[in-house]
């Protein structure tokens, strides 16, 4: 249950900074950019892939199916 939430969290606060970065005049990357720029070369989509499966494996499989 506390894992959930602490994910919950880190979710809104990136949903958060993303919001906040695609305000005009912001100067800060936001993370669809960040990720569109890793996306680019081989290396990075070799990272993003095993972030999308560290993330699912952590959210999903793990904390969200009843015991």
């Amino acid at each position: 249950m506390v894992f959930t939430v602490v994910w919950l969290g880190l979710m809104a606060a990136s949903a958060a900074w993303e919001v906040r970065c695609r305000r005009p005049g912001s100067r800060w990357t936001s993370l669809s950019e960040l990720g569109a720029r890793m996306g680019r070369g081989l290396p990075g989509r070799i990272a993003l892939l095993a972030l999308w499966a560290f993330v699912g494996w952590h959210v999903f499989a793990r904390y969200t199916i009843p015991r």
